[in-house]
């Protein structure tokens, strides 16, 4: 019973603790087994567009947010902008034609006017970027919408 019970918390330990998850698997198998989040092709094609914004001066914002928007059901993020600065939303998906928005509000629900940009359908998937220089601080909604399928989205964003 009491090696049952510091087997039981070890195993706690090991997963919650110093190491996590990846310590278990390690122990128990001789490759270790990588336990980090697996990055979605959506997310590639977001950080790589984005990353175009670079050469102007732009500084991708770390983290992203990854949705599967079904048409006439559109997802929201809500982000806090300031005054004085250029931002870029970005939302990418490997679906080839899906036909994805992105498009902003500000606290009060009134759309506001935004920089749209869309691949040209050159490249495998799809990409569309909303940009805008609000004139205003505070907080903002971000809507994606998919207008024609449901698929794997992600969105980042892009400041300077």
């Amino acid at each position: 019973m009491k090696k049952r019970h510091f087997m039981a918390i070890l195993s706690l330990l090991a997963l919650f603790g110093p190491g996590g998850a990846s310590a278990v698997a390690e122990e128990n198998s001789e490759t270790p087994v990588n336990m980090a989040p697996v990055p979605t092709e959506a997310r590639r094609m977001a950080l790589e567009t984005a990353g175009a914004f670079l050469n102007d001066g732009f500084r991708v914002r770390d983290g992203e947010w990854t949705v599967s928007p079904a048409p006439g059901i559109p997802a929201f993020l809500v982000v806090n902008l300031f005054a004085g600065n250029r931002y870029w939303f970005v939302a990418a998906s490997p679906v080839a034609g899906a036909k994805l928005v992105v498009t902003l509000f500000d606290s009060q629900g009134k759309q506001v006017k935004t920089e749209q940009w869309s691949d040209s359908g050159a490249k495998l998937g799809t990409r569309t970027a909303a940009g805008i220089a609000p004139e205003r601080s505070g907080g903002y909604f971000v809507r994606i919408e998919s207008q024609d399928t449901q698929a794997e989205t992600c969105l980042v964003y892009s400041y300077k």
